[in-house]
Formats: C-alpha cells, sequence, structure tokens
C-alpha cells in the first residue's frame, strides 16, 4: 500500500537537525568527539548559560515568591537540556527505527484495514502536535510582548545578569538574548518531546497490525496450503520479536529523558500554580493567559507519554486474544502446538519503563499529578 508510514515525524526531524541535536539524514551512525562541535556551541550559547543564569537568580532570590517564579522556568529548561544530552547519545537508534519502519518489507503495509489504521492513528497524532504547539509556542508572544512596554524595565523570565535593566543598552542586550534564546529552546523541548511520542505511537500500531495479522490466520481447505500457512505464522512469530526488541530501543532512547521529565513535572506544575495564584489577574492579565498555557503545556508533557505508553501496553495484551480468535481449530496438529507455545510466550507483558522505576501508562500521570498537589499544599501552608 502506498503510505508514508513515518510522514507525522518527518518535519519533526528536519527541525531537529536544524538545531543540532539529530544526526544527519545521510548518516545515522552517533556524531563522537567534536564532530558536532556546531551544536555543542550553539546550545552552549543558548541554552546551558540561559539555564545557568536562570539558576543562579533562583539561588540569590530574596523572597520565596520570586524564588518560585524563576524555579518553575529554571526546571524547564533544565529538563530541555537533559532531553538534548538524550538526543546526541540515543538519536542514531531511534533514526535507525525509524528508517526500518519506513523502508522495511515486513512493516509494509498489506491491507486497507491497515492503511486505515495508519491514516487515523497518524491523524489523531497531528491533533495533539497542534495542541501542544498552540499551549507552548503561544506562551512565547503573551509573556515576552508586555516587557516591551514596561515601565520599570523588566525580561520575560529573572535571570540573572551583571547588567543594569533600567539602563536601554543593559535591558535591550538581556531581552534579545532571550528573545532568541526561549523560542530557540521551546523549539527543541517541543520537537524532542513529539519525537518521543510518535515513536511510542508508531510501536503500538506495529503492534496493533501484528494482531490483525493474527487473527487472520485461516486455511483456504487445501491440504497443500498447509506448509504455507506454517511459514507466514513463523514470519509472524518473527516480526513479533523484532518489535520486542525495538520496543527495547526505544526504552533505551526515551527511558532518561522521560525520568527526568517525571521527576521535575511536579514541581513544575506546582511552581506554575502557585504563581498563577500569586499574580494578579486584571493588573497583569498577560502573564495570567500566558502562565495557564505553561501549566497546560506541562500537563501535556506528562500525560501524553502516559496514554502512548498505556496504548503499548495494551495494544500487546490484546496478541493472545487476536491469535485466538484465528482458525486455529481447523488446521494440522503439529500447527496448533506451535500457536499454544506462542501464546503462552504472548502471555508476557509488554511495557516500557521511564528509567527503570515508572512504567509509562495512566497510573504514571496521576502519580504525577498527586505529587503536585501535595507540593502545592505545602508551599500554600508554608507561605500562611
Amino acid at each position: 500500500m502506498d503510505l508514508d508510514r513515518i510522514r507525522p515525524v518527518r518535519i519533526l526531524l528536519r527541525i531537529l537537525r536544524w538545531t543540532r541535536v539529530w544526526p544527519a539524514s545521510g548518516g545515522p551512525a552517533p556524531q563522537r568527539g567534536w564532530t558536532n562541535w556546531k551544536g555543542y556551541l550553539l546550545h552552549s550559547s543558548l541554552t546551558l548559560i540561559f539555564v545557568v543564569l536562570l539558576w543562579v537568580e533562583a539561588i540569590l532570590s530574596p523572597d520565596v515568591e520570586h524564588t518560585v517564579d524563576v524555579l518553575f522556568f529554571a526546571l524547564t529548561m533544565t529538563s530541555m537540556c537533559v532531553k538534548v544530552l538524550n538526543s546526541w547519545r540515543y538519536a542514531h537508534v531511534a533514526q535507525r527505527l525509524l528508517t526500518e519502519w519506513s523502508s522495511a518489507d515486513r512493516f509494509r503495509l498489506k491491507t486497507l484495514q491497515e492503511v486505515d489504521m495508519w491514516r487515523i492513528g497518524h491523524l489523531r497524532f497531528n491533533r495533539v502536535v497542534g495542541v501542544y504547539m498552540m499551549c507552548s509556542v503561544g506562551v512565547i508572544p503573551v509573556l515576552v510582548t508586555p516587557c516591551l512596554f514596561a515601565v520599570p524595565n523588566k525580561l520575560p523570565f529573572s535571570m540573572w545578569t551583571p547588567l543594569d535593566l533600567q539602563q536601554p543598552l543593559g535591558f535591550w542586550t538581556a531581552f534579545l538574548y532571550q528573545a532568541v534564546a526561549i523560542p530557540f529552546a521551546c523549539l527543541c523541548d517541543i520537537t524532542l518531546n513529539l519525537v518521543n511520542w510518535y515513536l511510542m505511537l508508531h510501536l503500538s500500531l506495529c503492534l496493533r497490525m501484528l494482531g490483525q495479522r493474527l487473527s487472520a490466520l485461516h486455511r483456504s481447505g487445501l491440504q497443500q496450503d498447509e506448509e504455507q500457512l506454517c511459514a507466514e505464522f513463523l514470519e509472524l512469530v518473527s516480526l513479533h520479536r523484532r518489535i520486542k526488541q525495538q520496543a527495547l530501543d526505544i526504552e533505551t532512547v526515551i527511558s532518561k529523558s522521560t525520568f527526568f521529565q517525571i521527576l521535575v513535572s511536579s514541581l513544575v506544575i506546582c511552581c506554575t500554580v502557585y504563581s498563577l495564584k500569586m499574580t494578579p489577574v486584571i493588573q497583569d492579565m498577560g502573564k495570567f493567559a500566558g502562565l495557564i498555557q505553561y501549566c497546560l503545556s506541562m500537563v501535556l508533557e506528562i500525560l501524553s507519554p502516559s496514554i502512548y505508553g498505556n496504548e503499548v501496553t495494551q495494544s500487546a495484551d490484546k496478541l493472545p486474544e487476536a491469535l485466538y480468535s484465528s482458525d486455529w481449530p481447523d488446521l494440522s496438529p503439529r500447527l496448533r502446538r506451535l500457536i499454544l507455545m506462542f501464546m503462552i510466550y504472548l502471555n508476557r507483558p509488554l511495557s516500557l519503563r521511564a528509567g527503570g522505576f515508572f512504567y509509562m501508562g495512566l497510573p504514571m500521570f496521576t502519580k504525577v499529578m498527586n505529587q503536585a498537589y501535595s507540593m502545592l499544599a505545602l508551599l500554600f501552608n508554608m507561605n500562611n
């Protein structure tokens, strides 16, 4: 079937190559040493220095409210730096998987049902991309534009600087630096998250495709079709083994970055909601609207991997049922024994883990939100 199996992720990979966090399309091998010096220089100047200045401001902050205002963005930027480092280390593994999915014959779509399943999956993913983009990118103009007219001068995000912000030269130097660094960091963070989510989505689609092919096993009534059916079944067993190996590769790619995201998400959501409570709505409508979008974006960053990880687990759990719904009673004793052994093997759960601790599923999302609520209640009690 003529369908680009990884279409939604292609433009994301172009963005990541432009930002120097993804290997070039011509070579999937990881870049070693200082061969990626342009990427190191770019991110050292626009992300690393920015993160250091944010943390210095948070440490030197004189009161809790200002510390919280700085901390939620400092944690987000730190998480983004971890994702960039993780991409430099493991992007070649993800690139190899995407190349296999798009070109390998075993993953070629064979029926209209499979094509429709892929199209629906891509359509839903594109909707997630649109909502996530609006929540994330929409924060930038809402928070940056009012600073152009603020008196006295203030930056979109407070950071330590040796410059005098009340002087035109000092203010415009710091403002222009943030006007470049913030969209660049936002673009990197968004695209890295979306690529990780797509890897999990595509894995769940492959598992569902395998389930459809297992349930379609049947005899045509001719005795000579037995060997052909056995070869087809063994091919599906081989496909399942390859998908399980791909699941391990995907876990390697996303495990560390997702684990760090889980650790900081509850803190970021807590600090964002606290800043919302302390922000006067009428006097600072722009900041209030920007914080709401920012909070929604952070919730999506933990909700989306939970949903896609849950899809992987559910798709794998449905494989024994799909195999049982095939025409196995009409097959030969030898083939029925093979199906029985494979069905026992399919009962082993398949799930993705973050950092080797958290299973990616909806319970992970509820844990993060519970932690955010607990820390927010503690912060309110300390403030009172």
